[in-house]
């Protein structure tokens, strides 16, 4: 056997588990894809509502159109949003670039076929584009969860074990299997694999050296990573503060973190970046509008900074985060097991939480639509992952450390995880069968779930 073979080999009996996961997952992701659209048909178009709003700028490529007149006669109906200037759409590209893999992998597919056939199917909106894009949140959810596998257990120094089972938690005990899936068109799978990659970037690259060329190559990559993530979610950008806060425990260690960050050497080459990688954005809103940068949603989707409906996102029967995903509960409870310890990311991920909870909710559609579940929640999943590790790490410390409390510990952490899993998963499944409505659940709504059974 050569030594390719054998380290082959060798990684993946390290890592079986891992693959066996995602690979039974996407399976399932795949499966549910088929049977919502082509089985039961339970919802359609499969590229919809804001999805829509994300996707279309990858049609306006083949059709030369950016005013959007080419989906006249189409399924999905798209209103543009009247700016100064001019009418745009609303959305940011970013999710349209992370789509276009798949999606001129299905044009050139039905070019092939329309060529063959006679039929016209190149569209940019018939079924196989729809599908592929489906299938692409599919990939980006399997990348996403590698790397946050990854950065759990070799970067942030938890055991196999604790970090599988976050990953597994927080995939079926919340509404990101449902948006990796059923609506992988929306933006949340791909701000779920930017963050994942973002950290596991930031781990790697703070954790060597890197000299000359290559390390001017790789502060780059820092302001690439940060521009997706702005064109993907606006406000998701507020999750820089965790490359500000890398490795900060105290007041000393955040002012020598500034130090470094602010040197020209790191600071430049990455605002540089930055608005190099925000060109797509800019120049579609300047040839729409002729300005360079747009409050794109307009003066009637506003943020109210004074009134920020917090109580109501987090917990509210009608959209709450803790209430729909209760098992994310377990994640709060691991910051404060693992406040002693404050590993390199802890400050960072608290100061996010803090800043996205309170923007998320000061917008004034904090339950942000159609939806289920608090969905913009699935983007910083790998927060919740953090700190629900830590609950895991715990009891393996106590149970390692013959802690007489740890079998009854263990016992009610993985009971409530189960629970939560399970009625997470018949909520889905309610969803789906729209039993659970899309917005304006109460306690009815509960009712009518639990009547299920």
């Amino acid at each position: 056997m050569t030594k390719t073979a054998e380290k082959m080999r060798n990684h993946i009996r390290q890592n079986l588990w891992l693959y066996l996961f995602t690979g039974i997952t996407a399976f399932l992701m795949l499966c549910s894809i088929i049977w919502v659209y082509h089985v039961k048909v339970l919802n359609a178009p499969k590229v919809y509502s804001d999805g829509f709003g994300y996707y279309l700028y990858l049609p306006a490529v083949i059709h030369g159109d950016f005013s959007f007149s080419f989906i006249e006669g189409w399924e999905h109906p798209f209103d543009l949003m009247e700016v100064d200037g001019g009418k745009i759409d609303k959305y940011p590209v970013g999710v349209a670039i992370m789509e276009s893999p798949f999606f001129f992998l299905a044009h050139v597919v039905c070019l092939l076929r329309d060529a063959l056939t006679g039929s016209m199917t190149a569209t940019g909106y018939s079924n196989l584009y729809q599908y592929m894009v489906l299938f692409g949140g599919v990939l980006y959810w399997i990348a996403g969860t590698i790397l946050l596998y990854k950065l759990l257990e070799r970067y942030l120094g938890f055991s196999g074990k604790a970090s599988l089972l976050a990953c597994m938690v927080i995939t079926y005990g919340t509404n990101l299997f449902h948006y990796a899936s059923y609506d992988a068109c929306f933006s949340h799978v791909y701000s779920y694999f930017l963050f994942n990659l973002f950290l596991f970037y930031l781990c790697w690259y703070e954790s060597r050296e890197t000299e000359g060329k290559n390390r001017l190559f790789h502060t780059c990559v820092f302001g690439l990573l940060a521009g997706l993530i702005f064109m993907c979610r606006n406000t998701n950008i507020v999750f820089v503060v965790t490359y500000v806060f890398y490795g900060v425990r105290s007041w000393d260690t955040l002012q020598k973190r500034l130090a470094v960050i602010l040197r020209p050497t790191r600071a430049v080459p990455i605002v540089l970046t930055g608005i190099v990688t925000l060109l797509p954005q800019l120049l579609y809103w300047h040839a729409a509008t002729g300005r360079w940068f747009v409050y794109s949603y307009g003066s009637n989707e506003p943020f109210y900074w004074l009134a920020p409906q917090i109580g109501n996102f987090l917990f509210s029967v009608r959209k709450g985060l803790f209430f729909w995903s209760p098992v994310l509960l377990l994640a709060i409870v691991g910051i404060f097991i693992s406040y002693k310890r404050r590993r390199q990311l802890y400050v960072g991920l608290v100061v996010f939480l803090v800043l996205i909870v309170y923007i998320s909710s000061a917008w004034w559609s904090w339950y942000y639509g159609g939806s289920f579940g608090q969905r913009v929640a699935v983007d910083f999943m790998c927060l919740f992952a953090v700190f629900m590790a830590s609950v895991f790490d715990r009891l393996e410390t106590m149970k390692n450390q013959g802690n007489g409390r740890w079998k009854l510990f263990m016992g009610l952490v993985y009971g409530y995880c189960g629970i939560c899993i399970v009625w997470n998963i018949w909520c889905m499944m309610a969803y789906w069968y729209r039993i659970l409505p899309s917005d304006g659940s109460d306690w009815k709504t509960i009712r009518n779930i639990i009547g299920m059974l």
